[in-house]
């Protein structure tokens, strides 16, 4: 079994080193390109995403706050300590 493992080495492998070769470096520069492309993509993509989130909270909170509800009329018939006619009594209040 050496042997063929030995013979396997010794034999030169088909097709032409160079010509395979020439082309690895630019495969690998390509590759790396694309990842910083990827990398770049996903940072605009996160920061959007940020900016979006805080023009959402703070238009929330500044526009909830801007445009509270009135009271309604009904307001008269809710359950309020203060309303109770025992209160003047001082009972249970």
């Amino acid at each position: 079994m050496t042997d063929d493992i030995e013979r396997m080495l010794t034999r030169p492998l088909p097709g032409d080193d160079d010509a395979r070769l020439a082309d690895l470096e630019g495969g690998v520069w390509r590759r790396i390109e694309e990842r910083q492309a990827q990398r770049s993509a996903g940072q605009v993509r996160l920061a959007v995403m940020a900016v979006a989130l805080l023009v959402g909270v703070t238009n929330g909170g500044v526009l909830g706050q801007a445009f509270k509800p009135r009271p309604s009329d009904i307001h008269v018939f809710s359950v309020s300590a203060g309303l109770s006619p025992m209160t003047s009594f001082e009972v249970g209040g």
